[in-house]
């Protein structure tokens, strides 16, 4: 039996019958003119396939050959103008981009504009603070720490530097410090101010107490030997004024010193009990009108070294039974005799997180000043100071960033808040400038706000710095919206005329007074030798 096998037409007949059989239905209509949606539909296809084409073509013009958008912004910038900004309907040059944004008020970033757009718009003169920062990207850290090092070249007796052979180095940031073994209990040194060489000071822990010269109790009692105290390490002002201070080691004065103390039979006020201790150590005790105190073996040794009498105990319970008192501060003092160190170099760290409430403070010694090899690279020297204020040699910072920054105090639990300040990478301090509200007669209610809003700063919280480092940052100009609105002066081509050239005084053929004068006398002495010529010839 044959197949009956379907050919091609009959399927597309077949086809074409439903189509008609569907457009019957839908658009009463079986004359089989085609759906309008399949030529919307191409139409949509075509005009997205050229629109994809256009925009390709445009992205890789715009990266060819870029056109800046001309309309004019408050800061523009040209390729080869500089940067303007928008002021009382003028474009005005402006130096740098905080003057800028001081100008207008705002932190908006410069709007590049061709040259040619230049020519149709009025401008005035040049506006903004000379040397103000063109860069104000901030810092973000959680934390701040401030870092002084003071470097001697080793080529140098370490007691015999001057100035130039000293580098200071003020490091901001901890993430180009490297290196640095902490005093901690045991160590300490012996140091001098380069410009007050008679003063000695001995930095221990983290603070500085002085040593008098001829107090040589307290040298014996620390274990200074003459050799020490000639050899004591020169430290520049600013490292030395950023350490905190403590009374000098000395022995204290204690009121009726001598005299027999009513609490501890045998004993004078003033006296040391010295008791062995469980570990095969000893233990020291002052001697009071009402009890005793347990000291450290520095102290006791300075009470002993200036006339108190020091008593063995040999049963440790005889001292069970006395009162124990306050009678001198016991923790300013060096708990024994500290390792004296005399390293190349030797630092003051300052930390203090977000979250603490005190600051954190450590001396550190070194080889070499304690930075990485990027810090070494990107140091920056600074302008040598004054001779009104110490200033540093150098600064550290990872370049590209800034520090928006308040001063406060030196002491741990300092909560002072006292002068804004940006620092620049290059090591440059700029004060910002409080503004008194408009309207506000009383002058002490001023706010920072209106300018850091101006710089853009004005999300962040500042990073607190204390004054001791802050003030060996070289001072640049005040950034205030009132400096940065000054216009410079120009001088006005059309008024720069020269001085006519002066007339030269014609040749008086008559001798002054003075000429005839000396013509007179040359002629007297003319006669007189005449005359003593006439009178040999007639002796002869």
């Amino acid at each position: 039996m044959a197949w009956n096998l379907t050919s091609k037409r009959q399927i597309k007949a077949y086809k074409r019958e439903l189509n008609r059989v569907d457009e019957a239905l839908s658009r009463q209509d079986v004359r089989g003119l085609g759906s309008p949606l399949a030529r919307m539909r191409g139409g949509v296809g075509f005009g997205a396939v050229v629109g994809v084409l256009v925009l390709g073509a445009a992205f890789i013009m715009s990266i060819l050959s870029p056109k800046p958008d001309n309309s004019v912004d408050e800061i523009v910038i040209t390729r080869n103008a500089g940067r303007f900004v928008q002021f009382n309907g003028r474009l005005h040059p402006v130096t740098n981009l905080a003057s800028a944004r001081l100008i207008v008020g705002s932190a908006k970033e410069a709007k590049v504009i061709t040259d040619a757009a230049l020519q149709s718009l009025p401008t005035g003169p040049l506006m903004g603070i000379p040397n103000a920062p063109d860069s104000l990207e901030p810092r973000t850290d959680t934390a701040a720490t401030w870092t002084i090092c003071d470097w001697h070249d080793t080529a140098v007796p370490l007691s015999l530097l001057e100035g130039g052979d000293m580098t200071t180095t003020v490091i901001a940031g901890d993430d180009l410090l490297e290196g640095g073994d902490p005093l901690g209990e045991d160590r300490a040194v012996l140091v001098r101010a380069a410009n007050d060489a008679d003063q000695l000071w001995l930095i221990y822990r983290d603070t500085r107490a002085q040593v008098g010269r001829s107090d040589y109790a307290a040298q014996a009692a620390l274990g200074l030997t003459p050799t020490h105290m000639d050899s004591a390490l020169t430290v520049s002002p600013a490292l030395l004024g950023a350490i905190g201070i403590s009374p000098a080691l000395t022995a204290p004065q204690l009121e009726s010193r001598g005299q027999l103390s009513p609490a501890v039979t045998g004993s004078s006020i003033g006296d040391v009990l010295t008791v062995g201790t469980a570990s095969g150590g000893r233990a020291y005790y002052l001697v009071g009108r009402t009890g005793v105190q347990m000291i450290g073996s520095v102290l006791a040794q300075m009470m002993i070294n200036t006339g108190s009498t020091q008593r063995i105990v040999s049963d440790p319970s005889q001292l069970e039974g006395l009162e124990r008192v306050t009678i001198v501060d016991d923790h300013m003092f060096p708990s024994k005799v500290p390792t004296l160190v005399n390293e190349p170099a030797l630092c003051w760290k300052w930390s203090k997180s977000s979250e603490e409430l005190r600051s954190h403070t450590v001396v550190m010694t070194a080889t070499k000043t304690p930075i990485s090899d990027l810090g070494r690279r990107v140091a920056v020297k600074q302008l040598p100071d004054n001779g009104t204020a110490p200033r540093a040699t150098q600064s550290v910072t990872r370049p590209g960033y800034g520090w928006y920054v308040r001063v406060t105090g030196n002491n741990n639990d300092s909560v002072s808040a006292e002068q804004l300040m940006w620092i620049d990478a290059a090591g440059t301090a700029f004060p910002i400038d409080a503004v008194v509200p408009s309207g506000t007669a009383n002058e002490l209610k001023v706010s920072y706000d209106p300018t850091i809003k101006a710089l853009g700063l004005n999300t962040l919280a500042p990073t607190p710095i204390p004054w001791s480092v802050a003030k060996l940052y070289s001072q640049g100009s005040t950034l205030s919206i009132k400096n940065a609105q000054v216009m410079q002066g120009q001088l006005d081509p059309v008024k720069q005329i020269p001085s006519p050239a002066a007339t030269p005084k014609p040749e008086s053929k008559e001798p002054d007074d003075a000429a005839k004068a000396a013509e007179a006398a040359a002629d007297a002495d003319e006669a007189a030798d005449l005359d003593g010529d006439d009178e040999s010839d007639d002796a002869q």
